[in-house]
């Protein structure tokens, strides 16, 4: 299964929350932020990307 299947990226964050790209930057920063707290390894949150069950646990009315 493809990476790109799996996470979303800065551009389709801004798109789906209606933001700015910096906004969307700093969304997935705190998304990835409370993986890490979870206890997720940070070797697997690239910047600029958030996993797709992630995202849609914080945001869960976003398409």
């Amino acid at each position: 299964m493809a990476l790109e299947c799996l996470v979303y990226t800065v551009t389709e964050v801004s798109e789906m929350l209606n933001v700015s790209i910096p906004t969307a930057y700093r969304k997935i920063r705190e998304i990835n932020q409370k993986a890490i707290t979870k206890g997720f390894n940070k070797k697997c949150i690239t910047s600029g990307k958030v996993s797709k069950k992630l995202f849609h646990e914080v945001y869960p009315n976003c398409d």
